[in-house]
């Protein structure tokens, strides 16, 4: 039997291969992002399914942003330890799993203040910021309990992982109404390693063309950041504008710590993205 624990799904359980889609997306976190603001987590109860579970079979548990599937092949790890004592264990931590995403999510929509219609999904160094930040008050994330280890369940979504992340995503989007798909507004990528203090941070708009835009582009690309206006994935970032968040100055002494993408230009708009940034690097640095 193997069985994954996957921040993605706000608590939801998944199988290492790949898995069906569902087309209710508004709550999607990519990567190990973690859950995103405003996702609830589902509480799983699997012993009323252990009197049938058969080995080679597939079992749905959850419900939720994707379908979730255990496959119950009755190894000797599972047979060692107990199907009923595994599945009573993976049903505690799971509860316990879902209190601690909605923790996450109160804390980062507080954090991030964004409103009842906006979806927060964090990735990469953001998640690891705000992870730690609630550690440090006390809310950690639940370990896997050893008798899952022993049973054969795998966490590779152990946020531990992430703490040698340098580049931090934060994006925004709104839900639209009814139709269970949303709107991206803005998205911020940052470099947690980059230190500019708040007040000689400057916003420089990409996509004017001039000779300052043009060799801070040249100079993103070939940064951490690159990936930011370089990663095949920019579908959802189409028609955005692209702003870099830099200490003000140009040429080779100009430094970038962030590039944000907004829907609109409007400066309340650039403003509300560049803030995700700061509010961010003012938790990684409390």
């Amino acid at each position: 039997m193997k069985v994954t624990s996957d921040p993605t799904m706000a608590g939801n359980i998944r199988p290492p291969s790949a898995v069906q889609e569902n087309p209710q997306k508004s709550a999607a976190v990519p990567g190990n992002a973690g859950p995103a603001v405003g996702a609830s987590g589902v509480v799983v109860d699997l012993r009323s399914a252990i009197q049938n579970l058969k080995p080679g079979m597939s079992y749905s548990i959850g419900e939720g942003y994707v379908p979730s599937d255990i496959s119950a092949p009755g190894n000797a790890k599972i047979r060692n330890v107990g199907v009923a004592n595994f599945m009573n264990a993976f049903s505690e931590w799971s509860n316990k799993l879902s209190d601690y995403w909605g923790k996450v999510s109160d804390f980062t929509k507080k954090t991030l203040h964004t409103s009842n219609d906006e979806v927060a999904v964090l990735g990469g160094a953001a998640n690891d910021i705000i992870r730690k930040s609630l550690a440090a008050g006390g809310v950690v994330r639940p370990n896997m309990p050893a008798i899952l280890k022993e049973g054969g369940a795998e966490d590779p979504y152990d946020p531990s992982a992430l703490a040698n992340a340098r580049i931090g995503e934060v994006s925004l989007s709104r839900q639209d109404d009814g139709s269970g798909s949303s709107t991206l507004l803005s998205s911020v990528s940052f470099d947690r390693t980059v230190d500019i203090p708040d007040g000689q941070m400057s916003v420089v708009d990409l996509d004017s063309g001039d000779a300052t835009a043009n060799s801070l582009l040249a100079s993103i690309l070939s940064g951490s950041l690159s990936s930011a206006l370089s990663s095949p994935d920019q579908s959802g970032k189409s028609g955005m504008h692209r702003y870099a968040v830099t200490n003000g100055k140009s040429g080779a002494d100009a430094v970038v710590g962030a590039v944000l993408f907004t829907r609109s230009n409007d400066d309340a708009e650039v403003q509300k993205a560049a803030d995700l940034y700061t509010k961010l690097k003012s938790l990684q640095h409390a």
